[in-house]
């Protein structure tokens, strides 16, 4: 499917599972599982450390976007890793839902933070699959959104949790983002004096299968 039409499908998705306003504000989705190329969504295996999902950005009123490739759960890392960070009930990853993000910091580089609880799945039988076999958490759990840190095809410790470019800090690719959405904040603190944050949508691989009919 066209790019450009698999959005426009995904943006009345989000519309009606969470009663999303496109014409009131810019908003971020996270797709997993789908690749780009040539203008065209497919289907990826959607893999385990990986950099395979998408994360749009849509501006206010739904007719400028952008994307960038993202992996949208945590990486393979050992146990002595997540015991320095002090992960004992297993990896976060970001149940699908509505959430908001706010401009912030992370390892003294811009990015997003979370502005609202987030829900997450923990793999606490570490076999790498998020499912009903694992528990769920709502709260603050430091999981932003940012760049990774040097250049590679797996994940690794560049995510635990968070949504992660495959972009570096500096790629233009993330620096073009970065800078466009902080341009977009200040508009919406121009637009609204309550500005709570950006609306950032997860979806899992099931609905990119919907909307591709597979």
């Amino acid at each position: 499917m066209v790019y450009k039409d698999f959005l426009k499908a995904l943006m009345e998705e989000s519309t009606r599972l969470y009663g999303v306003r496109f014409d009131l504000e810019a908003v971020l989705i996270g797709q997993r599982g789908i690749s780009i190329q040539n203008s065209v969504v497919t289907l990826n295996d959607d893999r385990f450390d990986r950099f395979n999902d998408i994360l749009f950005n849509i501006d206010k009123g739904g007719d400028s976007f952008d994307f960038r490739v993202v992996t949208m759960d945590p990486g393979k890392v050992n146990e002595a890793v997540l015991e320095d960070y002090g992960i004992i009930k297993g990896e976060a990853r970001v149940e699908p839902g509505i959430y908001r993000v706010k401009i912030g910091t992370h390892r003294g580089h811009v990015a997003f933070n979370q502005a609202s609880d987030i829900v997450v799945r923990r793999d606490s039988n570490k076999d790498h699959i998020w499912d009903e076999r694992d528990p769920i958490y709502k709260g603050q759990f430091a999981i932003n959104i940012h760049a990774q840190g040097v250049e590679k095809d797996f994940v690794g410790q560049s995510s635990l949790g968070c949504t992660v470019t495959k972009a570096t800090w500096i790629d233009n690719e993330w620096l073009d983002f970065i800078s466009h959405m902080q341009f977009a904040e200040k508009l919406s603190k121009k637009d609204n004096s309550s500005f709570r944050g950006f609306v950032y949508i997860v979806h899992n691989q099931d609905v990119a299968k919907r909307i591709l009919g597979v």
